[in-house]
């Protein structure tokens, strides 16, 4: 865990510019917060003068007024509390708004590697409660702490106005007070840098466990997954009592320090009535100018925290924001149309470090050509589709799409020509149609509904109740994977791609709907480019070409039959897949 810095002003300065869209809701709270402390301060008084020349004198007459003069001051006072409340929030909440949509923004154009290495639940807190605590700068913070100054600066002058001996007095505690409001922030801050890695936690294991919950349930792991999440929850409980602890330290120790000097104040004040030196109001308003002191000097401490939460989320989210390794750079070119072709020449590429996964690959894919990928588990093929859907960015040698460096490409026009379908399908909550279109206003329901007629799956869709608008739920759980799959295959083929990736795209299929897709392959690829990934060799056998992958370096390219003929690992991967098939019908 990183330890928490300092206070940060350039951080402030780029949480502060999100406000300046509302910079005259900002100085509006802010007058209203310097009027309402000025209110306050000046509230004793109205006390003292009442005391002093009516009660003390025993005279009713015009006290009447001077109470109703504190009755509007008092409802004054109230409603400007009211306004700067509501500005403030607004102001934070508006803030949030703004800077979640640039996270969110910002987290959806990032690279795949970062998702590869970054639980979902870490982004998820960045996201959302994170961004939440940075509220507290805005409706209890830097507002706050402006008018809370003002104000101490106010009573001080009052207080020495009143008797400088008695503000002297008052004075002499500071230092205890200032050490115990440091002590208080620093233990403070460390504990909420703590709350939040533990949020993170949380989020990461629920995410994680509640997505493969049947494989909690399947193997009986409820128990022990619960053992784990205790042991995060109690971190995360314990992180919490840690800064319940230096509030429980620091607020009576504030309150043992007032009372120490109320008490003086009250023996020397006393002593001042009876020598003639004070008034009774005097001694009245300067009780209540010490309260009105130490309520915003214990506050500031504890705006300072809030301020120091902020800084401290808004620092992780800042650091995602500035995350420039991971942010795609989008080329310039945005083509009308593609050929579809593809050639590597010389291509390294490493997750990590230089452990390779991909080593000095070279290969062509012509215009309109299917040309599969095989290997076995951890040959690279998944990662080769990757780098041509610039998901990853290859440290070596280059990739072309119609000669063009695929770096060149404007990304969101490169990614209109490429379609992917994956073993792993994923569908959004929402209606069959919506998960073909995803939102792309181009695509009719009548493109959708001939695809759906091509690939052979309108049938079991014409059967649903709703049809087209029958509702996927979370992750398409409604349907079954070969469904989900094939509503997958019509969603590329709608999009009307120069080049169509299939990944491992029949595994989840059975043999009759298999035969569908295999048909509508062999129909609908008539000049569009194809790259097959499949384990299944029997998939890829009319392919135009087959590049065998080993260990991420190309073994063997050719046809099935020149594959089959040099009798190489393409040809005895292909005998031992047939044998087993053979000896599972026997």
């Amino acid at each position: 865990m990183n330890s928490p810095k300092k206070f940060n002003p350039g951080l402030l300065g780029r949480i502060m510019k999100l406000a300046l869209p509302k910079r005259g809701t900002f100085y509006a709270a802010i007058a209203l917060t310097l009027t309402q402390s000025c209110l306050s301060a000046i509230q004793p008084n109205f006390y003292s003068h009442a005391i002093d020349n009516y009660i003390m004198k025993g005279t009713s007459e015009g006290l009447g007024l001077w109470c109703l003069l504190i009755l509007a001051l008092l409802i004054t006072q109230t409603f400007l509390g009211f306004l700067n409340s509501w500005l403030s929030e607004k102001i934070g909440q508006d803030v949030i708004l703004r800077m979640r949509n640039y996270t969110y923004k910002h987290l959806i154009n990032l690279r795949q590697s970062f998702f590869d290495r970054t639980p979902v639940g870490t982004s998820v807190t960045r996201t959302i409660s994170d961004i939440e605590t940075v509220t507290e700068l805005f409706s209890a913070g830097l507002i706050t702490i402006a008018g809370d100054a003002f104000q101490i600066i106010i009573i001080l002058v009052c207080m020495f106005i009143i008797s400088w001996k008695l503000t002297f007095l008052t004075l002499l505690v500071l230092p205890f007070l200032l050490w115990a409001a440091n002590f208080f922030r620093k233990g403070v801050r460390d504990s909420f840098q703590q709350v939040r890695n533990e949020v993170s936690r949380l989020n990461s294991f629920i995410q994680e466990h509640v997505t493969g919950i049947h494989i909690v349930q399947l193997f009986n792991r409820q128990e022990k997954e619960f053992y784990k999440f205790n042991k995060i929850n109690a971190s995360h409980r314990d992180a919490h009592i840690r800064g319940i602890f230096y509030y429980a330290v620091f607020f009576p120790i504030v309150e043992f320090l007032v009372a120490v000097t109320l008490a003086i104040i009250l023996l020397y004040g006393t002593g001042g009535i009876i020598k003639n030196n004070m008034q009774p109001g005097e001694l009245t308003a300067f009780i209540m100018f010490v309260n009105l002191f130490f309520r915003p000097v214990r506050a500031i401490a504890d705006r300072f925290n809030n301020i120091q939460m902020g800084m401290v989320a808004a620092e992780r989210i800042f650091q995602l924001l500035d995350d420039s390794d991971n942010t795609e750079n989008s080329g310039s070119i945005v083509p009308d149309q593609i050929t579809g072709e593809i050639r590597f020449e010389n291509v390294w590429f490493a997750y990590e470090d230089e452990n390779w996964v991909i080593r000095d690959l070279s290969f062509i894919v012509k215009p309109g050509e299917t040309f599969a990928i095989v290997g076995h588990t951890g040959s690279g093929k998944t990662t080769i589709i990757g780098l041509i859907s610039r998901f990853y960015r290859h440290q070596r040698g280059n990739i072309y799409i119609d000669g063009v460096e695929i770096e060149s490409y404007n990304l969101e026009a490169l990614r209109k020509r490429i379609v992917s379908v994956l073993q792993d399908v994923f569908l959004f909550s929402g209606s069959i149609s919506d998960n073909i279109r995803l939102k792309n206003t181009e695509i009719s329901d009548a493109e959708i509904a001939e695809a759906a007629r091509m690939i052979g799956a309108y049938d079991f869709i014409d059967h649903l109740p709703g049809k087209f608008e029958f509702n996927v739920m979370e992750r398409g759980m409604s349907l079954s994977l070969g469904q989900r799959q094939l509503i997958s295959f019509i969603r590329a083929l709608a999009c009307k791609p120069e080049i169509i990736i299939l990944d491992e795209a029949t595994s989840n299929i059975d043999s009759e709907t298999e035969l569908l897709i295999q048909k509508a392959i062999l129909e609908l690829l008539n000049n569009r480019t194809a790259v097959v990934i499949a384990h299944r060799l029997s998939t890829i056998r009319h392919a135009d070409r087959i590049l065998y992958m080993k260990s991420g370096e190309k073994c063997e390219e050719g046809t099935h039959s020149e594959l089959m003929a040099i009798n190489g690992l393409y040809a005895t991967m292909h005998k031992a897949q047939q044998l087993s098939r053979d000896n599972i019908i026997a």
